[in-house]
């Protein structure tokens, strides 16, 4: 009966240790790619659109604003020289007329 009962409370926390460590490692690799996608996204305000394509390969979507302006929306598990993590990553850049970028806007939506 001892053993049981000495068993259940190591099973127990065991379980917990992994619950939570889990959830810590999800937690860092969010951080780890909110911190590459601040420094990625922060060099590309005045880039050429053709330059964000060649680095992040050609967006999902394309929407034309009634100012001339473009929507450039990237929607991805994952992008090149950006760290893995759970969920959608979606991307967007405004572009001007003459093809620069303006701004830059990103999010992540959902876990794995």
């Amino acid at each position: 009966m001892l053993w049981e009962v000495i068993l259940l409370i190591l099973s127990v926390t065991v379980l917990s240790c992994y619950s939570i460590g889990q959830e810590l490692l999800i937690r860092y690799r969010d951080l780890k790619r909110a911190d590459a996608m601040g420094e990625e996204l922060s060099y590309l305000p005045g880039k050429m659109a053709w330059e964000v394509e060649q680095r992040f390969g050609p967006p999902t979507e394309i929407v034309e604003g009634t100012s001339g302006r473009y929507l450039y929306i990237w929607k991805v598990l994952s992008l090149p020289h950006i760290p893995k993590s759970g969920g959608l990553l979606v991307m967007t850049l405004t572009v001007s007329p003459d093809g620069t970028v303006t701004e830059t806007h990103w999010q992540q939506r959902g876990r794995n």
